[in-house]
């Protein structure tokens, strides 16, 4: 991927012969300095070896070489000085110089920013340090139900299967490691119910968004960066939220409603470039609906009804996809829009992806 903090291109073999005889022929701009001829250097050079041999002997012989590596130092040192000064005056079009590249620290934490970074700076041991994140629990630990009580017409015990099936399904959708390197997300499908997993399977590779600018791609229903985009920094990816039960009443169905409110923190690189690491936060909001859908006298069973919302992606992606806003790749993006939020609050609506792209303090 391109770097923000990278020179320009090295110049072709034939553009640098063409500089090089400008440079030699005096056919160039001013320099900053006066650099004698290349014709000059050798004659010196060749008087130099000249008198070296007059001295005769083994000595004179060794002096002469070193006079000789004397002066071919001599001439790589001023051509790279000229070099460097050709690219001071070439940082065009946006490219920061090697000069401008702040501490580790000094990274704007705001999302869609144009951000110099440290191509030095390697993810600490705590990659959540700093972060509210890093407070919360791990993994599937970060998911507990509630002490299951009766609901409405629905018993404690019906409660408390429906509170496990929710986390079962969150931890599929969120946290299978299959399902977020972008592989095929079968453990959410298999505890899907066959209506909806029929629904899940063939929508997974539309693209394209809605009138509200989400994707119709179902792959949106999990958290699953895009295929060769990221891989997890550690094995530790934190989890905070809650879910409460109520009963719904849905096409004249009472339904057994399981509300849901959860963040997922990620810290991601790309593969093999852990200098570009970033932060990803997912909010997964709404509820599993719990009722006998697909056989009136069998157990309840799940509707999924929650949506995921994304911080620290990239705007426009209309596959389904979580593409990571790393820093290298950080800009401006006219589709950003509202109040920043802070995507760790649970109490704000993540929005972050297809035509509408919300605003973040930074994840």
């Amino acid at each position: 991927m391109p770097d923000a903090t990278s020179g320009p291109e090295p110049a072709p073999a034939d553009e640098f012969d063409r500089e090089l005889r400008e440079l030699t022929q005096g056919t160039v701009g001013k320099p900053r300095f006066i650099e004698p001829s290349a014709a000059e250097r050798a004659k010196a050079g060749a008087a130099l070896i000249a008198r070296a041999g007059e001295d005769g002997g083994r000595h004179g012989r060794a002096r002469a070489a070193a006079i000789v590596l004397f002066v071919v130092f001599l001439l790589i040192a001023a051509m790279l000085a000229w070099v460097e000064w050709e690219r001071a005056g070439s940082t065009g079009g946006g490219v920061k110089s090697s000069s401008a590249i702040p501490a580790p620290t000094a990274r704007p934490e705001l999302a869609g920013t144009i951000s110099p970074i440290d191509l030095f700076a390697l993810p600490p041991a705590d990659p959540f340090a700093g972060k509210p994140a890093d407070h919360w629990a791990n993994g599937a630990a970060g998911i507990v139900p509630p002490a299951a009580k009766p609901v409405g017409a629905f018993t404690a015990k019906q409660v408390a299967a429906a509170y496990a099936t929710t986390r079962n399904l969150l931890i599929a959708a969120n946290l299978d490691r299959q399902t977020l390197l972008g592989g095929p997300p079968t453990a959410l499908a298999k505890l899907l119910t066959t209506k909806q997993r029929a629904q899940f399977l063939v929508g997974l590779n539309k693209t394209g968004v809605d009138k509200n600018g989400y994707p119709l791609s179902t792959r949106k229903w999990v958290a699953s960066f895009a295929p060769g985009s990221a891989e997890l920094i550690g094995n530790v990816i934190k989890v905070h939220g809650t879910m409460t039960a109520r009963t719904v009443r849905e096409s004249g169905t009472v339904v057994l409603a399981i509300d849901v409110n959860y963040l997922f923190a990620y810290a991601v690189q790309p593969p093999h470039d852990p200098t570009d690491w970033t932060r990803v936060v997912d909010h997964v909001y709404g509820s599993i609906d719990f009722a006998r859908w697909d056989d009136p006298a069998g157990p309840l069973e799940p509707w999924d009804q929650a949506v995921i919302g994304n911080a620290g992606i990239q705007c426009g992606s209309d596959d389904g996809y979580i593409h990571p806003d790393y820093p290298s790749d950080r800009s401006v993006d006219v589709r950003q829009s509202g109040a920043a939020i802070d995507p760790y609050s649970p109490a704000t609506d993540i929005r972050g992806a297809g035509a509408v792209c919300g605003r973040t303090t930074g994840t």
